[in-house]
């Protein structure tokens, strides 16, 4: 039996380029490239909207791997002193009404950012 030979790139490339494939592409460039152009500020709020997630994405991994190695550590620590839970973060017990409205708020004025950013890129859209 004789080996197949498996085709260049150059001979994919050829059977690939039929006419409905090249006319196909050059129209969906075509319409990528008049989508960039007549809005370049859709461009500039995709990119802060993505740079904001990935900003908030990463300092939220943080500040939990923060509190969860605290914890850790601390449990080291209150098991060497023979405390118990209450007796060793009372002082977090006192503070957790504050702590959980602080998250809500944060949570809150992320939500109107990320609202107030949308309407913006919709509006831009609208205006086109």
């Amino acid at each position: 039996m004789e080996e197949q030979k498996k085709p260049t790139i150059r001979e994919r490339f050829r059977k690939a380029a039929t006419a409905d494939n090249i006319v196909d592409l050059s129209v969906d460039v075509f319409l990528i490239i008049f989508d960039v152009l007549s809005s370049p500020i859709l461009i500039v709020m995709r990119v802060l909207r993505w740079l904001f997630k990935k900003f908030i994405s990463k300092n939220l991994k943080r500040v939990i791997k923060f509190v969860v190695h605290w914890f850790m550590d601390n449990r080291k620590r209150r098991l060497e002193l023979g405390r118990g839970i209450f007796r060793h973060y009372w002082y977090l017990w006192l503070a957790s009404p504050i702590i959980i409205l602080a998250i809500l708020f944060g949570i809150a004025i992320l939500t109107g950012l990320i609202t107030g950013l949308e309407q913006g890129i919709n509006e831009g859209i609208n205006e086109l």
